[in-house]
């Protein structure tokens, strides 16, 4: 039996700013991988490096470094309340719901 794919997010947070004139940058980002490993196994860490490299890409004209936050894994799906603002842009739509992973 093949296990599941499961969807995981990992903050990178701006560790250093380049000398720039106008826009500075994002203060964070989120790199997102999918994989069915065990968390904390050597094919896990490789998927999550993976994709922390890909979004390093895309900072590293802003940022001198990084450091690695939380990493959050999707438990499921919740629609959007008639309550909520993004009601009028999203209806009938469905959001990610994320829970911590402990590493």
């Amino acid at each position: 039996m093949k296990k599941e794919e499961k969807n995981y997010c990992i903050y990178l947070h701006a560790v250093g700013r380049r000398e720039r004139k106008g826009w500075q940058g994002f203060d964070e980002s989120v790199a997102h991988f999918t994989t069915s490993a065990e968390v904390d196994s050597i094919e896990w860490e490789e998927a999550k490096m993976e994709a922390v490299d890909q979004r390093w890409n895309q900072e590293k004209r802003y940022w001198l470094g990084y450091r690695l936050g939380k990493v959050s894994v999707e438990v499921g799906q919740e629609p959007v309340s008639v309550m909520s603002p993004a009601w009028e842009y999203h209806k009938g739509r469905s959001f990610a719901v994320w829970e911590e992973v402990k590493v």
